[in-house]
């Protein structure tokens, strides 16, 4: 299946509270109505502090062309309507799952990093770092119930590369683990080989299946 992912920053003028309402209310009706659609889960921020981005909606069709059916139906067209109406910035990333360590039900809270690669690196030279140099370092990290990292492996630049997702048991042990020495030391490898990362702590919403 293919994986789209899209971040979302809200309208200044929309709390948090209200925007993760309107997300999880009437937006998510809306999405739920799009042909094809497979899986999809909306990761709203857990942190009050104010970030590039509220969170990400995660959406799985059979492939892009399936994808963009949906999206140029009726139901995708009413969908975007209503995003462009809450949203300062819509960020789409269609991307390819490479998964290090599964879980059959992991658990909601997980710590989800965007990576843009150095501007003197391919797409290509980036998903071999990424997958055969900086995964090793993430392995090490205590308490990982489930590790996947997902590339953008084409068409045009996105606002980051690909993405890591780490899932822990509860929001506690994330916030405990990531400030920990070992996760330091992948996050200063990780800046030697990006130009940009964008973090967040999520807890996920399983709306389909």
């Amino acid at each position: 299946m293919q994986r789209l992912v899209f971040y979302l920053k809200r309208r200044p003028e929309l709390s948090q509270s209200l925007f993760f309402d309107w997300w999880l209310g009437r937006h998510r009706a809306l999405a739920e109505q799009l042909p094809g659609l497979r899986q999809y889960i909306i990761s709203l921020a857990a942190d009050t502090q104010e970030g590039p981005f509220d969170g990400m909606a995660e959406l799985w069709f059979d492939d892009l062309a399936a994808a963009d059916v949906a999206f140029a139906s009726p139901a995708g067209q009413a969908t975007h309507a209503d995003a462009e109406a809450h949203v300062v910035q819509l960020e789409r990333l269609p991307l390819t799952e490479h998964t290090i360590l599964d879980h059959p039900t992991p658990p909601r809270c997980k710590f989800a990093a965007g990576l843009k690669r150095r501007a003197d690196m391919s797409r290509e030279e980036f998903a071999r770092w990424w997958l055969e140099r900086h995964v090793p370092y993430v392995k090490k990290f205590p308490a990982v119930r489930k590790y996947r990292v997902s590339l953008v492996e084409s068409g045009p630049e996105t606002v980051v590369d690909g993405l890591a997702e780490v899932w822990f048991d509860d929001m506690a042990t994330l916030r405990r683990i990531t400030a920990s020495e070992v996760v330091k030391a992948a996050q200063q490898h990780s800046v030697a080989h990006t130009s940009d990362r964008i973090r967040l702590f999520v807890e996920e919403h399983r709306i389909r299946p």
